[in-house]
Parts: structure tokens; sequence; C-alpha cells
């Protein structure tokens, strides 16, 4: 079994290489690998329905550079502690995050709470995503959706026009709008799954919802401090 990385064997950054699992699965657990060659290399491991939910949704943020799987542990008082995610932002900043259900939160508060007083002095935002924000008003089924779209090829042309139509609309324009100037509504969801394009934190993309060019999202404060209130948007 491989060996865990300890918060003594930090890089200078105070996160920890992560190239290897953590956790001793039991024969019966299930691990879902996901692939996204579109946006990193590697694939990344969910141990639960909750915790793919959680990457299906992290993936719509535009800013999104890499997610790394139990990436590390923390020696705390209250004991060791292995975060479920960890992200990194094309800014630099960082954030981690565990995924965990609100009904399961009971005799963990202090140690959620060590864990963040520990990465908040290395820099890092520290979040924790329950399923009552991860599957509010059906958004991890359109999390899916977007999804499905990042394969395939869409044309070229179609893609410039929608730069080109957004370049010069500073608040965005309708799936619809951009249809009736001859793009594909799937040609755009595309563009959304590959961080070409951003929706709302809601990840509405019914036709009448606004999309809009990532550079217009990213005004103030770092990468993760933005995903932070994106996520609890």
């Amino acid at each position: 079994m491989p060996t865990k990385k300890s918060a003594a064997a930090l890089d200078h950054s105070g996160v920890a290489p992560a190239a290897r699992k953590v956790v001793t699965r039991s024969p019966g657990h299930t691990v879902r690998s996901i692939n996204l060659p579109h946006l990193q290399p590697k694939a990344i491991e969910a141990d639960s329905s909750l915790e793919r939910d959680f990457v299906y949704l992290t993936i719509a943020f535009p800013f999104l550079k890499t997610i790394t799987h139990q990436p590390f542990e923390l020696n705390l008082q209250a004991g060791n502690y292995t975060p479920d995610f960890l992200i990194e932002f094309k800014d630099g900043s960082r954030a981690v995050v565990e995924v965990k259900p609100e009904s399961k939160m009971d005799g963990f508060a202090e140690k959620l709470a060590q864990a963040e007083a520990q990465l908040q002095e290395r820099g890092i935002e520290f979040l924790v995503a329950h399923d009552t924000l991860l599957r509010k008003d059906g958004i991890e089924e359109r999390a899916k959706r977007i999804r499905r779209y990042a394969k395939g090829h869409y044309p070229a042309a179609e893609q410039e026009l929608v730069l080109q139509s957004l370049q010069s609309a500073q608040h965005g324009l309708s799936f619809k709008s951009l249809v009736s100037l001859g793009a594909q509504k799937a040609t755009i969801l595309h563009m959304v799954s590959h961080q070409k394009l951003q929706v709302n934190s809601n990840l509405d993309i019914d036709d009448d919802s606004v999309v809009q060019l990532p550079t217009t999202f990213n005004k103030e404060g770092s990468h993760a401090i933005r995903f932070a209130n994106w996520l609890n948007g």
C-alpha cells in the first residue's frame, strides 16, 4: 500500500504531491474514476456519488486548473485528517474541499476547524460542501449534462461566432440569442464544458439563461475566493 503524505512531508507551498491513493478500500467499496482529458491528464477519483457530483459541479467553474483527490494528510490535535479534494486555480490560488452529507457532520466540527486553521496559515482556502448545496434544485443534473458536451468536436466557425458576439455584450447573451445568430446550443454547451464560456452559479442552461465570457467573472479576489462564493451562490 502506498505511504500517505503527512504534514511533515509537505512541499514549500504547503501541499504534498498527490500521486497515490491514501485510503484502503474494502472489497465492496466502489471508487469512481472520472476522466477529464480536456482539463487534466490524470483521472480524478471519487469515493461516493456525492464526491462525483462535486467534481462535475466544480469543472463548470471557468478558472479551474486541476482537481486532486485525497492530496495529503494533515496531523491535527483532533487526529490525522485527509481532505477529499485539493483544487488549484489558474491564478495559483488553492482550496481544499471536504465533501460530506450534512447528516454526517456530527463529531467532525473540531477536526475540520483545526484543518481550516492549518490550511489558512498556508494561504489555502478551506470549504465544506454538503449534499444540500451540491444537489440543490437539481444542479447536479445540469452539471452532468454540461459535462457530456465536453466530448466530441464542434465547428470552429461557430465557436468563433459565439466569442465575437460575447465580446461586445458586457452582460452576456442568452442561449436563445446566440442560437439565433447561427450557433448550435450543443456548441455553446461544449464551450462551457471547456471553460471558454461560463453560465451562472446555478448552472442554468435553459434557452433564456445567460452565457458570458469568463473574463467578466474574474473582477475581484483570488480564484479560490471567487470559487467559494460561486459554489455557495
